[in-house]
């Protein structure tokens, strides 16, 4: 069956692919540069009197700092030194006694799967994928894509030979699914249903299949690695056949 694949495109990004191309895994769709302004607490500014305030920002406004950059000595006088908390361009100190950093953020979005062609429309990438969808329900509401063989983990001895990125299949073994998580699986498939609050603490996705589903998915999967797009939000459970 076809299936569609949207991205959201932040407004103001940078598109790096065009309509109706070919996307391999790991090419970037897009970048995205933003302006970020922190407040952060300039320890013992408070205990500046007012002209000492005034010649600290005097040396520091509009220039950019670097953290621990030290923005005034202890004297003879004052035994006061500051210190910048974070790095960035200067805008002030607050009232709370607050110093604002203003810092440029790049980020890129590189592509979890490969799609023969994409659609670019308005604010999303629709990648145009072909793949096969089984029933599951799901325990969270987390989603993501991960690599999948079939793997079926039934003891703690088994999660040590675990790579990042894998979606492993669980029968009912509460502390193996939660070890699975620490070493780096990316989502769970459990067998049969184990109540949500048994997972309040972990943070990939989770969904329950019936063990005849469960079966059909092994059996299609075969010997092969497969992307699947785990989304536990919306009880889906997609293999990607290209």
């Amino acid at each position: 069956m076809k299936i569609a694949w949207s991205v959201k495109v932040p407004q103001g990004a940078k598109l790096k692919v065009k309509d109706g191309e070919k996307v391999e895994i790991g090419d970037i769709i897009y970048e995205f540069h933003e302006n970020v302004i922190e407040r952060l607490p300039l320890m013992d500014w408070q205990k500046l009197n007012s002209n000492e305030k005034k010649t600290v920002l005097q040396g520091i406004v509009k220039r950019n700092l670097v953290k621990d950059e030290i923005l005034k000595k202890g004297s003879f006088f004052s035994n006061i030194t500051l210190k910048s908390p974070g790095a960035g361009k200067c805008l002030g100190v607050d009232e709370f006694g607050n110093i604002e950093l203003e810092s440029e953020k790049d980020e890129k979005y590189f592509s979890p799967i490969s799609a023969k062609k994409v659609r670019v429309e308005d604010d999303k990438i629709i990648f145009e994928l072909k793949g096969v969808e089984f029933e599951c329900d799901g325990v969270n509401q987390f989603k993501t894509w991960g690599d999948f063989s079939g793997l079926v983990v039934d003891d703690l001895e088994q999660i040590s030979s675990l790579q990042n990125g894998q979606v492993v299949l669980i029968k009912e073994n509460i502390d193996v699914a939660i070890k699975a998580e620490a070493v780096g699986a990316s989502g769970l498939i459990l067998v049969n249903l184990i109540k949500a609050k048994d997972f309040d603490d972990c943070y990939i996705p989770i969904v329950t299949m019936k063990e005849d589903e469960v079966n059909k998915l092994i059996k299609f999967v075969g010997e092969k690695t497969v992307k699947i797009w785990l989304n536990a939000s919306s009880s889906k459970v997609l293999v990607v056949l290209e």
